[in-house]
């Protein structure tokens, strides 16, 4: 099925390429699809693309110029650094949105990567080493600087990894729910102050509350900040930028990536490149693709079948719940509630998001990559202060 689903977008995005003047929609996704294939115009641009912000991030000065432009580059969505935050639901009150922060600030899948001594996670941070040193070489850094950049890098990165939790405690919900007022977060935080830290995310709605995952993980960034030096801060943040580009850039680039990868995945082969960009396509306009997709191999009629179907079922369930002798009167009025609660989504959304306001150019493919991220985080951040949103749908 996955196959087949693959070949069906793979043909859907060639036509759009090749037809871009037909629509809006062909247009938008045969651009990206253009621009992500031109393997030979992205060879060309080598890490060029990303010079200005590795420039950018050598000129800081300071710690306090650290933070700030850390703040920014993640306004940008160009990395993500130290923690992860978003706008979620509110898990104890699930009719409103809230910000959430969690741990972060690793590359590799879990804390037990850094810390673990055996012979594969010794060797998956070896491979990694090698990584770091060889991004910061094709970035124009001499090798042994490189490889000092990679020792700093492992230093920061295992040092975060021991204040995370592990996978055993992430799966406590109750753990996880830590309710601060912004107030009282950056109290706990002396060097991140909240109140400026969520307006220059572009948090422009005020906040009174958010959660915390991890209060301890926080505290312990907070002192890190102070304990590492500026010069290493850089490196950090370089590195952040280049390996999330890496994907995206020239063929050097994307091989060394992939053989980092193959160290975790033991995966033979590279995906073939229009199976990778169909896949990366899908993810960022999903709602675009799709409405090509259902137009073509989606047959209408199927999705008001299937909704009469799930409609006779909870008709079904509704009629044998009033009848069960073994529940209480008040008992069964809960049970139809929460019967009669479910969404129900078929096949695709009624509404289909259209990305107003993101530009896609046919001849610029990492920024396209950026401006997609940046769409979605700011829809994101927009979420907060409006009433959940029960029709969006969270897969293509």
């Amino acid at each position: 099925l996955a196959e087949e689903s693959s070949q069906a977008l793979k043909g859907l995005l060639e036509d759009a390429a090749k037809n871009p003047g037909k629509n809006d929609l062909m247009k938008r996704v045969g651009d990206y699809y253009s621009s992500a294939m031109d393997s030979l115009a992205i060879d060309r641009l080598g890490y060029r693309p990303i010079v200005p912000y590795l420039d950018g991030i050598t000129a800081l000065s300071s710690k306090a110029a650290v933070l700030k432009h850390m703040n920014y580059l993640r306004s940008q969505s160009v990395i993500a650094p130290l923690y992860r935050i978003g706008v979620g639901q509110d898990a104890k009150d699930v009719t409103r949105y809230i910000i959430n922060i969690g741990q972060g600030g690793t590359t590799l899948p879990d804390r037990d990567y850094y810390l673990k001594n055996d012979a594969r996670s010794t060797k998956i941070r070896t491979d990694y080493a090698v990584y770091i040193s060889k991004l910061f070489t094709l970035c124009g850094v001499e090798e042994h600087k490189a490889l000092m950049h990679a020792v700093t890098i492992m230093q920061i990165e295992t040092a975060l990894a021991g204040a995370q939790m592990s996978r055993v405690e992430l799966r406590d919900p109750t753990k996880l729910y830590n309710k601060f007022s912004v107030g009282d977060l950056s109290a706990k935080t002396p060097n991140l102050n909240w109140q400026t830290i969520l307006p220059e995310l572009g948090y422009k709605t005020k906040q009174d509350s958010l959660v915390v995952s991890n209060p301890k993980f926080m505290v312990f960034v907070d002192s890190l900040l102070m304990a590492v030096p500026l010069e290493n801060w850089k490196v950090y943040l370089q590195w952040n930028v280049m390996k999330d580009a890496a994907p995206y850039l020239s063929t050097e680039f994307v091989n060394a990536n992939f053989t980092f990868n193959q160290s975790m995945s033991g995966q033979k082969e590279q995906t073939p490149r229009w199976q990778r960009m169909s896949g990366l396509i899908d993810r960022q306009l999903g709602d675009l693709l799709g409405q090509l997709y259902v137009d073509k191999y989606f047959n209408q009629a199927a999705k008001v079948r299937m909704l009469e179907l799930v409609n006779n079922l909870q008709h079904s369930f509704d009629s044998r719940i009033k009848k069960l002798d073994w529940m209480s009167e008040e008992t069964k009025l809960r049970a139809l509630a929460k019967l009669h609660a479910f969404t129900k989504k078929i096949g695709f959304p009624d509404k289909w998001k259209n990305y107003e306001g993101l530009v896609i150019k046919h001849d610029d493919f990492l920024g396209n990559v950026r401006r997609c991220n940046q769409w979605f985080y700011e829809e994101n951040i927009s979420k907060l202060g409006k009433p959940i949103d029960k029709t969006e749908w969270g897969m293509t």
